[in-house]
């Protein structure tokens, strides 16, 4: 039996972007370091965070965060009090709390969403969705036949049924 997840998700915590500040970066264009002022809970933030530099394959260049905390280079920063990186914080994506049967559903709904079929274990109009082809709605459909029997057979187990 599964154990139920019950670490924090990313989405619980205000997120800080590097995209966000895409264009203030390009004008300066020789930024180490990035101020911020906030509050949080009631109390207020000043700092800066540091800022690193690396040149893409395909030209120009690319900015991250230094995380406060590890010096990690990342995208993204989460707000915890000061923002630092995922790993710091100790949260998980979402898909990352999802139980084993969860899984299997939102990946089957994720199939049927492509397929242009209705939310729901039953197959949709059985007919291939102008543009797609025909090996691919084959190997969508099979494959969806293959999460249905594993998501039936995981609630029967679960239920205590015997076949």
């Amino acid at each position: 039996m599964a154990a139920l997840a019950t670490t924090s998700s990313l989405s619980n915590y205000p997120r800080l972007t590097i995209a966000q500040y895409r264009d203030q970066l390009r004008q300066s264009g020789t930024a180490s370091s990035i101020d911020l002022a906030y509050s949080y809970r009631g109390k207020a933030y000043r700092y800066s965070i540091e800022l690193s530099k690396t040149a893409p394959h395909y030209g120009g260049s690319r900015y991250w965060f230094r995380c406060p905390s590890c010096s990690n280079r990342v995208a993204v920063l989460y707000c915890a009090g000061t923002y630092v990186c995922r790993g710091c914080i100790g949260a998980c994506y979402g898909s990352q709390l999802q139980q084993p049967i969860d899984r299997l559903f939102s990946r089957a709904d994720t199939i049927r969403q492509r397929l242009g079929w209705q939310s729901g274990i039953a197959h949709g109009s059985g007919t291939k969705p102008k543009g797609m082809h025909s090996k691919t709605f084959d190997r969508l459909v099979n494959e969806h036949d293959r999460l249905t029997a594993k998501i039936w057979q995981q609630t029967l187990d679960k239920l205590g049924c015997t076949h």
